[in-house]
């Protein structure tokens, strides 16, 4: 073992010795701490001040930025013969500025201007939030702000939060001629908004018509202008702008001449139609294109009551509750019986699957006994023996009831649906509806009942479970007057940008043709042409032009209807017709609902030619 020696212990560290080291290490682990905070901070202010100058600048810009936009004009709407039919026209715009403002002045300012404006608070309240969450700056609270309120407005400093801007609104040539057709627009929805980013809340949008339809095309781009504010929310100068972009113009097919002539006919009609009619329907088809020159729906509306600050409450109400329910598009969005209209589809079926030839004939006495059912002719009239024309010439139902029993409902049904029956006709509007087309499986689904051996003779005159729409049926006579081509019906002829170039062009549109051959459908029109010059739609025939027709008297309901005069009081009226006969050029369809016999449709119709042929073609 070592021996250890006094000294070596005398040596040891003492306490003092121990706080000194302590205290040194201490010292540099501060100082070492310091100098990495320091590091950290110049490193940051390297970052910032460097690497994320722009960033950081950008969003310093932004701050004292606002975006104010610039609202664009809507494209306008033109006749096939380029009047314009819808305007934009300079109104006041009312904006909530809220930038700088708390939630209590934003309260405050909301319940100074809501009497004013005659709103609610609590929709002004959902407009203001709407745009906060959209991150909008400048919210529009009202639009088409009259003069009085614009002068009060703008001199209450009270009310100094509140911008007035001039913005376009769209007006229409007319209050209730084209309203079914071109629609009328509003503002952009809170739900439009959370499913389209591309829209914002100063955004019109179509509601209706072509404004719905053609939306994407109508609508401009709107611009912006930069603003520079100050910590007070004061405008120290404009930065900059970018230009709004107007939106493309639509052209129609529809001539307002035209237009004008149907509706004042129809009009005229109604009045003197003493079976209380509750609507009706005049279309006018070129046969050679689909083009619609015309499409009346009766009652109308007036859809500028729709634009600038929007239709109010009660109005709209009245509207709604119109038993007549002039909102209604009935060329396109009402289905009904069309009656013996049909028995042209029939007939052109019986002659194409050579079930019938033109010379097939058959006895037809008044009355029918089929399966235990008694069916009639109108009047119950025997006709004796009777060949297509013939049928179509007087109309006469048991001629039709054999026919369709020759033909079976399986035959029928499609060539119905050739003819564009059972599904819309692609027309361009919203709303369209497709019809029915009566067969077993339909009349299962309706009533839950089966098919009986009558109820395809109750096909075959147009009535049972079989409807359609008036545009299908001027789109189907069309077919038959034009050879056999069934086109598309076209309400819009083109689209054109500011600049007057073609955007798009609607050319005619074939769906299909030569499903019924020329010669077929030349019997067809023979017999149609009977009917009206010397036949049973005589009521039709025109003084100036050569038309041919065919009428439909569409019984409808459940009610028990005696032998006597008023047997039709719960009728359709129905007539189709087209001119001239050896070279068409139009088909038209009239259809008054509730209007009793077909005379009163026919009637129309033969004004109508007068006056097209005699007076619009010679002008």
């Amino acid at each position: 073992m070592d021996d250890f020696e006094l000294d070596d212990f005398n040596n040891l560290p003492t306490d003092e010795d121990k706080d000194k080291v302590n205290k040194s290490l201490l010292l540099k682990f501060m100082g070492s701490f310091i100098f990495v905070i320091i590091l950290i901070f110049i490193l940051g202010v390297f970052y910032i001040s460097i690497i994320e100058h722009n960033k950081f600048q950008n969003l310093a810009f932004q701050n004292r930025i606002i975006k104010s936009p610039i609202v664009a004009n809507r494209g306008v709407i033109l006749s096939r013969n380029m009047t314009q039919l819808s305007f934009n026209v300079p109104t006041y715009q009312l904006y909530l500025d809220i930038n700088n403002l708390s939630n209590t002045q934003i309260k405050n300012d909301i319940n100074k201007i809501a009497p004013i404006l005659n709103m609610s608070v609590k929709k002004i309240t959902n407009i203001v939030h709407n745009g906060k969450k959209n991150n909008e700056i400048e919210i529009p609270i009202y639009n088409g702000l009259s003069s009085k309120n614009e002068i009060l407005i703008s001199s209450n400093t009270a009310l100094n939060a509140f911008i007035i801007k001039e913005v376009p609104v769209v007006k229409f040539k007319y209050n209730n001629l084209l309203s079914h057709i071109i629609g009328y627009t509003g503002p952009v929805t809170e739900q439009e908004l959370l499913s389209n980013p591309n829209l914002t809340p100063y955004d019109i949008v179509g509601r209706y018509g072509i404004e719905q339809s053609f939306n994407k095309y109508l609508m401009g781009q709107d611009g912006i202008q930069l603003k520079e504010v100050n910590t007070y929310g004061q405008i120290v100068s404009s930065y900059g702008e970018k230009k709004p972009v107007a939106g493309d113009n639509v052209q129609l097919n529809i001539s307002s001449t035209i237009q004008k002539e149907m509706q004042s006919l129809l009009i005229q009609s109604i009045k003197t139609d003493p079976n209380h009619v509750t609507g009706a329907v005049g279309v006018v088809e070129n046969v050679n294109t689909g083009g619609i020159l015309a499409m009346v729906s009766y009652p109308t509306f007036n859809n500028n009551a729709f634009e600038g600050a929007g239709i109010s409450n009660a109005a709209y109400n009245v509207l709604l509750n119109n038993p007549m329910d002039p909102l209604l598009n009935r060329a396109i969005s009402e289905q009904q019986p069309v009656g013996s209209i049909m028995k042209t589809i029939l007939l052109s079926a019986a002659l194409q699957d050579n079930v019938l030839t033109p010379n097939t004939t058959f006895t037809v006495p008044g009355t029918f006994l089929y399966d235990g059912t008694l069916f009639e002719n109108y009047a119950k009239i025997n006709w004796g023996t009777a060949n297509i024309a013939k049928c179509l010439q007087f109309s006469i139902n048991v001629f039709a009831f054999k026919a369709s029993i020759k033909l079976g409902i399986q035959r029928f049904v499609k060539f119905e649906q050739l003819f564009g029956l059972g599904k819309t006709t692609g027309i361009q509007l919203p709303g369209e509806l497709s019809g029915i087309i009566s067969d077993p499986k339909t009349k299962l689904a309706i009533t839950g009942q089966a098919w009986y051996p009558g109820d395809l003779l109750n096909a075959a005159i147009g009535q049972g479970y079989t409807e359609v729409t008036p545009i299908q049926v001027v789109n189907w006579i069309s077919a038959i007057a034009n050879g056999g081509t069934l086109y598309k019906p076209r309400i819009v002829k083109a689209i054109y940008n500011q600049q007057g170039k073609v955007v798009k062009n609607y050319a005619p549109q074939v769906v299909r043709r030569g499903f019924v051959s020329t010669n077929n459908l030349n019997v067809i029109k023979y017999g149609m042409e009977q009917a009206v010059q010397n036949g049973i739609d005589i009521a039709a025939k025109s003084v100036i032009a050569d038309n041919a027709g065919k009428s439909g008297t569409a019984q409808f309901g459940n009610e028990i209807i005696s032998n006597t005069s008023d047997r039709y009081s719960h009728s359709h009226s129905w007539m189709a017709s087209f001119a001239p006969y050896k070279n068409p050029q139009i088909a038209v369809v009239v259809f008054e609902e509730n209007g009793g016999l077909s005379t009163y449709a026919a009637e129309v119709v033969k004004n109508f030619m007068n006056w097209y042929f005699g007076v619009y073609l010679k002008k």
